[in-house]
This record gives C-alpha cells, sequence and structure tokens, in this order.
C-alpha cells in the first residue's frame, strides 16, 4: 500500500469529483490541463488560510518537501474535493453547491488532521475546593470550631 499519492492521480480524483467523466471514460489530455492549471493555486491557498500545508516536512515526516508531486494518502481525499471547487469554473459547475460544501466539509477535515493532538488544556479545581477537602459540618461559633 502506498503512503503517497502521485499529482496525477490527485487530479484524476478531483475529476472523478466533478462528475465529468462517463463510467470506463479515459481523461482526456484537455481535462487534465484544466485541473493541473488550479492545483498549485489551490494548494498556495489551503497554505495561505493556514488549513494545511502539503509541503510542510512535519507533516510528511521528511527532512524536505515532497518531490515529484508526492502527496499523503490521508489528505488525499479532502485535497480532491478542494480541487474540484477549485476547477469547477472550467467545466461550468462554479454555482454547483454540492461541489462547494464538500470542499467546506473537506477544508474543516483537513483542519481537523493538521492540528495537534490535545489542543484543549485541561483545568484544574484547586485543592482548596474540592469536596472531600471541605468540612460537611457547620462550624460552632462558642467552642470555636
Amino acid at each position: 500500500m502506498t503512503t503517497t499519492w502521485t499529482r496525477r492521480q490527485l487530479i484524476d480524483a478531483a475529476l472523478d469529483n466533478l462528475g465529468v467523466l462517463v463510467l470506463g471514460q479515459t481523461t482526456s489530455d484537455e481535462m487534465v490541463a484544466k485541473v493541473d492549471v488550479v492545483l498549485d493555486p489551490c494548494m498556495a491557498e489551503l497554505r495561505v488560510l493556514d488549513i494545511v500545508d502539503v509541503t510542510a516536512p512535519s507533516i510528511l515526516g521528511t527532512p524536505s518537501p515532497p518531490t515529484n508531486g508526492a502527496f499523503p494518502v490521508e489528505f488525499v481525499l479532502s485535497l480532491s474535493d478542494c480541487l474540484a471547487w477549485a476547477a469547477a469554473p472550467g467545466f461550468n459547475l462554479a454555482g454547483d453547491p454540492s461541489l462547494k460544501v464538500m470542499s467546506d466539509q473537506a477544508e474543516d477535515t483537513l483542519r481537523r488532521l493538521v492540528r495537534p493532538s490535545r489542543t484543549r488544556r485541561m483545568l484544574h479545581v484547586d485543592h482548596a475546593l474540592r469536596g472531600e477537602n471541605r468540612r460537611t459540618t457547620r462550624g460552632n461559633f462558642t467552642q470555636g470550631t
């Protein structure tokens, strides 16, 4: 099982999400070129919006950016949804609400994939306020207790 997808595999997945291919139809060079043109700007947009940086070494676990357009396999489904939305105007699908919803959900998924494992700090209750440390009976003022 591969751990990365190539640029072409990501483009094919985006074309599949766009729904421009009939079952069994191969992609034409023109279709691939339309998606390939928006691939780099789409990835740059995701990076600038602080959603995901696919070239970040910390994400890939490598000391340098990926070579040959390798995309981590855990990101490709969401990346292909974002790419399909970015490429939609080239296929006269700019107003397709389902592509927009898929892109929004993909951005949310990408944010969750790259966030740290613990994003919330646990608040601790002071020992003096815990129930087991407090007296359960009322004190007697005359006896000083």
